[in-house]
């Protein structure tokens, strides 16, 4: 990567902020490390600097650590937010805290847990491939960022629409075991859009952000339609015209971090 990991700590406790904070860079040596212990420190570090993870604990001096997850959501942008809590009840095991976080970890794994949970996000880059979904109308773009993601060690399923893509995952099993991410092009042809097939997916094939994740592409600025495709469902954005640097790192991010899950679960 061009540019270092930058990982924000949240945590009341100094001890627990230190000790998390050399895991880190335990795992990841070069990594760029905000420490803080309130809400509105941490709301500052987000406004005026790129974070690429974060790490809170749920229970906060000034205010509950899921506060930290929906500034993120409301912001448009999609990166993880990690939970740790001495508390992890129903709702966390559930996932019924908030849909804003992206995964939790519990105290009594200690930091033997929280290493091997966070080596499976920060691990180098060189080392993720996996297999894309690639749904794209324009033959001449579509040849342009198989050959990008092919460079990658990318394996991609391309397909011009999404009828087609659903004939490709008619089930939750086909998909989950097909395939580790969605990109697709935001409009299509035959009045279709992203949405379509992100709505299959998400609803029909109930497939959550992060069993199957999506990048959409799309040429519009407007930030409340962004939010909405975010808010249906989406993982990520990229702007068109596509910088290519940014579109495999968010891939890879996504990918890296499904795998991850994938083998936890496992």
């Amino acid at each position: 990567m061009s540019e270092s990991q930058k990982v924000l700590i949240a945590d009341s406790s100094k001890l627990a902020r230190t000790m998390t904070e050399k895991l880190v860079k335990k795992i990841r040596p070069y990594t760029d490390v905000f420490a803080v212990d309130t809400v509105a420190q941490a709301l500052d570090k987000l406004q005026n600097n790129r974070v690429d993870l974060i790490i809170s604990a749920l229970r906060l001096p000034d205010d509950d650590g899921t506060k930290i997850c929906q500034y993120v959501r409301e912001n448009h942008h999609y990166l993880p937010v990690i939970i740790v809590s001495g508390d992890v009840d129903a709702r966390l095991k559930d996932r019924l805290l908030t849909t804003d976080v992206t995964d939790y970890i519990d105290k009594a794994a200690g930091q033997k847990g929280l290493e091997i949970f966070l080596r499976g996000l920060l691990r180098p880059d060189d080392q993720i491939n996996g297999k894309i979904l690639y749904i794209e109308d324009s033959a001449v773009v579509a040849h342009a960022t198989k050959k990008l993601l092919q460079n990658h060690n990318l394996e991609i399923t391309h397909t011009i629409n999404v009828t087609d893509a659903k004939e490709i995952i008619p089930t939750r099993e086909d998909a989950y075991d097909k395939f580790e991410l969605v990109l697709t092009d935001y409009y299509l042809k035959n009045n279709e859009t992203a949405l379509d097939i992100l709505d299959y997916v998400r609803n029909d094939l109930g497939l959550d952000k992060i069993e199957m994740p999506f990048v959409i592409m799309t040429g519009d600025e407007n930030t409340e339609n962004q939010k909405q495709i975010l808010n249906l469902g989406a993982n990520d954005l990229i702007g068109k015209p596509v910088n290519q640097e940014a579109l495999v790192k968010k891939i890879k991010f996504q990918i890296r971090f499904t795998q991850f899950h994938r083998e936890k679960n496992a």
